[in-house]
């Protein structure tokens, strides 16, 4: 019996290692399209089911829509099991506005994900603040 506990306990922290990378693995992606003007990404990772989506989705493209974006940052406290996911990431985005002028806002927050297995792929349910994400009002 002990036995049996000590393989379900080392699967569990397998498991637990592997949805943590899967998580960085998709903050990465992220991150890294939204730097590439692409917030495809991003939206394709969101639950459907997600609060405010349109909202959020409205706000992400508008911010591309007008500005470069450069990302940075760090997942600074994520728990939860192989199905849900709470995650805090340290983000530090600056925002170059596509105008002439080229205004430059920088914002660093902590943002607050939950996350939930929906077959095979994690999907973002919710986020806060979703302001983070909104276009700047300056540029």
């Amino acid at each position: 019996m002990f036995g049996g506990a000590a393989v379900f306990s080392t699967a569990r922290r397998m498991w637990a290692a592997d949805a943590q990378q899967q998580i960085f693995d998709l903050f990465s992606k992220i991150a890294s399209a939204l730097s590439d003007d692409d917030p495809a990404m991003f939206l394709e990772s969101l639950d459907p089911a997600m609060p405010r989506l349109a909202d959020f989705r409205r706000n992400l493209v508008a911010l591309t829509d007008v500005a470069d974006l450069s990302n940075s940052l760090e997942v600074v406290n994520e728990t939860g099991d192989e199905n849900a996911r709470n995650a805090e990431v340290d983000w530090f985005l600056e925002i170059v506005g596509k105008s002439a002028s080229h205004t430059v806002e920088r914002r660093r927050e902590v943002v607050k994900f939950r996350l939930e297995r929906k077959g095979k792929k994690w999907k973002i349910v919710s986020i806060e603040p979703l302001q983070f994400f909104a276009p700047p009002k300056d540029i």
